[in-house]
């Protein structure tokens, strides 16, 4: 095993809402729910949600595993699986003590693999059950329990309070994709399962170059991603035939 005491644990959600404070405070405009359903390029790029019309000098595009059609370089790119949470009820001081005594974040080194940490007030989190077929399950909390209960037997009684989940962008060589596709377009994906980091740092390096503050992009513009085969049909099915024997090889 491996301890890293350079890192650590958040609540990511707090995160979230904290920095689009800070953002809307400092004069950013925030719209929720307004999915985007056409993008048109050019010196002044054109952005069509389903109500509403968008002009702008620069644009940066950051769908991650949503990005869809929205443009077919990064979608060939970037392949959605799922990643899903379940999360116990309260444990005892005892319990807590017993999974996690010195209250890491923990994750196996499996293909397919499991997630847990303690909430602050000593929740487990469990997560894990990377899918590849672009589907939720139909009930997060029996496909992921049998796990839980794999790995924290004694914990097999908790009630689950609660169940989350959704699509992290895959890489093929899991490294964060961020550059330019044009001198006004931007792009930042396939966080592979790290965005919480990984977006901040693709976040500042893209505002310095839009600031002309750094070059420090092209690093990661000089990284080959390659694209993923079979096309949109084929993409995720072939991927996941191809982590079946990868999951075999955990096995054995």
């Amino acid at each position: 095993g491996l301890i890293d005491m350079g890192s650590g644990h958040l609540h990511p959600l707090k995160l979230n809402v904290a920095e689009a404070r800070i953002a809307e405070n400092l004069g950013a405009k925030i719209f929720e729910n307004s999915r985007v359903i056409d993008i048109q390029k050019g010196t002044q790029c054109i952005v069509k949600t389903e109500k509403a019309e968008i002009r702008c000098d620069q644009l940066v595009i950051c769908g991650n595993a949503y990005v869809g059609d929205l443009d077919k370089t990064l979608s060939a790119k970037v392949l959605p699986a799922g990643s899903y949470v379940i999360a116990t009820e309260p444990l005892t001081e005892d319990e807590a003590q017993r999974a996690l005594p010195q209250d890491m974040a923990v994750c196996d080194q499996r293909v397919d693999l499991d997630y847990y940490r303690l909430s602050a007030d000593n929740r487990l989190l469990f997560g894990g059950l990377c899918t590849y077929s672009g589907r939720d399950p139909k009930s997060i909390i029996d496909a992921l329990k049998p796990n839980l209960d794999k790995v924290f037997p004694y914990l097999a009684h908790k009630k689950i309070d609660f169940q989350w989940g959704g699509m992290i962008g895959i890489g093929a060589n899991r490294l964060p994709q961020v550059g330019r596709l044009q001198d006004n377009i931007y792009y930042a994906q396939a966080y592979s399962g790290h965005g919480v980091n990984a977006t901040h740092m693709s976040g500042r390096l893209i505002a310095e170059t839009i600031n002309n503050e750094s070059n420090r992009i092209e690093v990661f513009e000089k990284v080959s991603h390659m694209r993923f085969p079979g096309g949109p049909r084929f993409r995720s099915p072939m991927l996941a035939a191809g982590m079946l024997y990868h999951r075999f090889k955990d096995l054995f």
